[in-house]
């Protein structure tokens, strides 16, 4: 297999160089592309490159599948882009018509662009506070002595989570990260954070109040002002001489963007926030496990067309208002039944290569990187997929049934057990979720060995 920096040359060949390639970013296994000529690059060949696991082309962005090696990957594609293209630079002009054009594609798009590089300091955090839970379950009080420090670590991450989510929006959004981490700390100001605890409105504008709300572990309210430092910024650039652009720009922006998102942006946010942890709530008490078996039958789908990412605000808005997640658990009967149908499908397999992917993708699919599965077994052989969105049906069915939650943001894999540890120590969640991944697993496994070759010839 070609080493990392060998197909990274490759890819830039296939998809018309450095000079065709507009925006460059990656997501937990995909590397994405936007070009200046799609007509300059080679699907067909992309797909069949060793080291990558299938490539597509979803509204407009070249999206190819390389797995969990991807972080080493674009550490070397990146620089083949050349400086004045690093990180997928654009002109600001172009840029903006990209955000104001995209539709829903560019609204996942800039999700998945802000959410993925924090997701290793989130998951760090949940899987420590996994430990502690399981810690809590030998009878030890983990929040006290020597175990408050690591409390501490686990809660870090979503506490000064708007700080995060700013620094990975202004990367996205293109625009000044240390202005974008002034927006963040306007939220996070101890003059707020101590008036959200009393209930208080000690600051004031033109005899208007702020209205306060309390914004660590938020997730709306920091994009939506990066959002608008982005726009701001970029309206006041175009009218202010170079020569005055240094100390005019940023100071104008920010005495702009920050009384607008403490007054309209960030209180907005932060209604949508609950808006939609309890319109998630009641859309799974209503319907019950029929919401349950519906989300888990279009997850593979979803994940299909890369909009898996678009939910990442609803978990860990409800981990910060609740306490805990109910689509984490759905997400992790996924990559469950993705790993089943995987190794269903390959024990019938008479192709020993064929048969060889097979078991890897399972194996992948089962420490939670799914996509591999999904594009090199499940989608070529049509009856695996099917395999996989019933099993999983049944799996998110049964975590709504069973009352099963995630307490932590994590990556849904079997190493991510630990997180579904009630932090009271009581061991019931973690049974409820066993069985449902344990059923995704089997019920994909079954149906993708019995169906196998319904649809298709055999391998």
């Amino acid at each position: 297999m070609a080493s990392k920096k060998e197909l990274a040359q490759q890819i830039l060949e296939l998809v018309g160089g450095a000079g065709n390639v507009k925006t460059a970013t990656h997501c937990v296994t995909r590397l994405r592309l936007n070009l200046v000529d799609d007509t300059k690059a080679d699907l067909e060949a992309l797909k069949a490159l060793d080291g990558t696991l299938g490539a597509q082309i979803k509204d407009g962005q070249w999206q190819i599948i390389i797995g969990p090696g991807i972080g080493a990957l674009y550490e070397e594609f990146e620089p083949l882009l050349g400086a004045n293209k690093l990180a997928g630079e654009v002109a600001a002009d172009a840029d903006q018509e990209e955000l104001q054009g995209g539709g829903f594609s560019g609204v996942f798009d800039i999700i998945s662009g802000i959410f993925a590089p924090i997701i290793p300091a989130l998951v760090a955090g949940g899987i420590v506070k996994g430990a502690l839970a399981l810690i809590a379950g030998f009878g030890i009080d983990a929040g006290a002595g020597s175990w408050a420090i690591f409390n501490m670590t686990s809660d870090i991450p979503f506490y000064f989570l708007p700080f995060l989510l700013a620094a990975a929006a202004a990367d996205k959004l293109k625009v000044n990260r240390s202005l974008a981490l002034c927006v963040a700390g306007s939220l996070m100001y101890p003059t707020i954070i101590n008036a959200a605890g009393t209930g208080e409105a000690p600051l004031a504008l033109f005899g208007m109040n702020v209205p306060i709300f309390n914004y660590a572990d938020s997730v709306f309210p920091v994009i939506f002002g990066v959002a608008g430092l982005a726009f701001v910024y970029r309206f006041i650039d175009k009218f202010i001489p170079d020569m005055f652009k240094l100390v005019v720009v940023p100071a104008l922006s920010l005495g702009i963007v920050i009384p607008l998102n403490l007054f309209v942006l960030a209180p907005i946010g932060a209604w949508c926030g609950i808006g939609l942890a309890n319109g998630i709530v009641w859309l799974f008490s209503t319907l019950g496990p029929i919401a349950g078996f519906l989300l888990g039958f279009f997850m593979p789908l979803i994940v299909l067309f890369g909009m898996h990412q678009s939910t990442s605000p609803i978990q860990i808005s409800n981990i910060a208002t609740l306490g805990y997640d109910y689509l984490l658990p759905v997400s992790f009967c996924h990559n469950l039944a993705e790993s089943g149908a995987a190794f269903g499908a390959a024990l019938r397999m008479t192709d020993e290569k064929m048969k060889s992917v097979a078991f890897t993708c399972a194996f992948s699919a089962f420490m939670g990187i799914s996509e591999p599965a999904l594009f090199s077994v499940q989608v070529p052989n049509k009856t695996p997929l099917i395999a996989a969105m019933v099993g999983n049906g049944i799996g998110g069915a049964l975590t709504v049934l069973l009352g099963a939650k995630c307490f932590g943001f994590v990556m849904p894999g079997i190493t991510s057990l630990p997180v579904y540890m009630d932090p009271s120590g009581s061991p019931v969640n973690f049974l409820m979720i066993c069985i449902s991944i344990a059923a995704s697993w089997a019920i994909a496994c079954g149906l993708s060995f019995i169906l196998w070759g319904r649809f298709q010839k055999k391998n």
